[in-house]
């Protein structure tokens, strides 16, 4: 998987431009706000279609209404071209000039590693169920559609529970247990791999303490409709729906103690570092080729360590886009970010007929 090219138009605080990326690492430095961050995250956009703002506004530019970002990707041998339209709540998402959903993407395209990843740590439940969600739902179309058609199934049986529809429960629950029961299988079956994977990382980052991965779940499938009918009192006065793999956890067990409540903060990156390498490898499994790795701030809260890791685990992929305060090493190419716009910096002389790495402005 390669991003040849990305170009962006009124998002966030980025300048109008397209950016030419080559095989390895891509290196990006600047001070903070100079706009890598938002890079990565239009990088990311672009090549999966995901993004985990609130609001869709937020990526437009201020003073604009409409945003744009473009991906010209390699995958398998085969060229495409895929583009996001972004305005107030809505996104619409074109692979070659044809309108698609974003399950329709390549959904093995991208890994993103960032600071923020330690709340997967120490964070709530919701974000560690939402990675988990995520990563399945990219593995897997069927598992996107059935969470997908439980969450609305969710919204709407809470709404009957507001309502005081008591006699409407058995409707929403004979959906509710068919399409939970396939969601907790799902997540048992992958939680093997992702497990061992998440196991072996930790311990290639060098952790003296081994780590687990298990569900906390609020019911089984077996106990799932026993589960409701005794607790639809419970339901009824609190108008929410209190059983079933929507309040599950990932617990994360770092030698015998919940890393949540005991691990350190530099133990908590390591595991959120593991948590992301056990990602890229399980996408790679499933699609057969190796994502594209974005890595913001690469030297953030790491020990040399850590950082050596990170860098490693760059390098051993087909493509990487990694930012910093400072110069990542070994980098293919750098780019100097200040205020939105991506300078390349030319380190030593090129080849006699190799072209220079350049940046297009729209």
């Amino acid at each position: 998987m390669r991003l040849d090219s990305l170009s962006t138009l009124n998002y966030r605080n980025l300048a109008p431009c397209t950016l030419l990326f080559p095989a390895g690492v891509t290196g990006v430095f600047g001070e903070n706000g100079a706009g890598k961050t938002n890079l990565l995250e239009a990088a990311f956009l672009a090549l999966t279609g995901l993004t985990d703002v609130t609001r869709l506004e937020q990526l437009v530019q201020q003073g604009e209404t409409e945003a744009y970002v473009r991906a010209d990707l390699e995958s398998s041998g085969s060229l495409s071209v895929q583009e996001v339209g972004l305005g107030r709540g809505r996104r619409q998402l074109k692979v070659d000039g044809v309108r698609v959903r974003t399950g329709d993407l390549p959904r093995g395209s991208a890994v993103w590693i960032r600071p923020e990843d330690s709340e997967l740590v120490f964070g709530s439940p919701s974000g560690r169920r939402a990675f988990l969600d995520s990563l399945l739902s990219r593995l897997s179309a069927r598992y996107a559609e059935v969470l997908s058609r439980y969450e609305r199934t969710v919204s709407q049986r809470n709404a009957a529970l507001r309502g005081g529809e008591e006699w409407a429960m058995h409707v929403w629950d004979e959906s509710l247990v068919r399409l939970g029961t396939e969601i907790m299988t799902v997540r048992r079956r992958a939680l093997v791999r992702l497990n061992e994977l998440a196991a072996e990382a930790n311990a290639a980052l060098g952790s003296r303490k081994s780590l687990t991965l298990s569900l906390a779940e609020s019911t089984t499938p077996e106990a799932y409709a026993q589960d409701l009918a005794s607790r639809r009192a419970e339901e009824l006065a609190r108008g929410s729906t209190a059983t079933g793999p929507h309040r599950d956890d990932l617990v994360l067990t770092l030698g015998d103690f919940p890393a949540s409540e005991y691990a350190s903060r530099g133990e908590g990156r390591t595991v959120a570092l593991a948590l992301r390498r056990a990602e890229l490898e399980l996408l790679a499994e499933r699609f057969g080729e190796r994502p594209v790795l974005l890595i913001d701030d690469f030297s953030a809260e790491l020990d040399p360590g850590r950082r050596a890791f990170l860098l490693d685990l760059a390098a051993s992929v087909p493509q990487a886009i990694v930012t910093g305060t400072e110069r990542a090493p070994g980098a293919a190419l750098t780019l100097r970010a200040h205020g939105g716009r991506f300078t390349p910096e030319v380190t030593a002389e090129p080849l006699p007929g190799e072209p220079l790495a350049e940046e297009v402005r729209a």
